[in-house]
């Protein structure tokens, strides 16, 4: 299966598809638009995708949450 994303991307968060859940723990993590994040990892079988934020937190994010931000590859 192929991902818009691979480790080691930079990425600018754009913005984020409407629903409520997704919202509340993308904000509760610090993910806002224009922020930038690396993709670390990405775990078989569907399982997370673990990111760095720019100010050097780390996170993981479900891949149906993370197939609701619209984002920007830097490099």
């Amino acid at each position: 299966r192929k991902y818009l994303v691979k480790v080691g991307d930079k990425l600018e968060i754009l913005g984020f598809q409407s629903g409520a859940e997704e919202d509340v723990y993308l904000l509760s993590v610090g993910i806002l638009a224009g922020d930038k994040i690396e993709v670390m990892g990405i775990a078989p079988f569907g399982g997370p995708i673990s990111c760095k934020h720019e100010d050097n937190t780390f996170f993981a994010l479900r891949r149906d949450y993370a197939a609701k931000i619209k984002i920007k590859v830097l490099s």
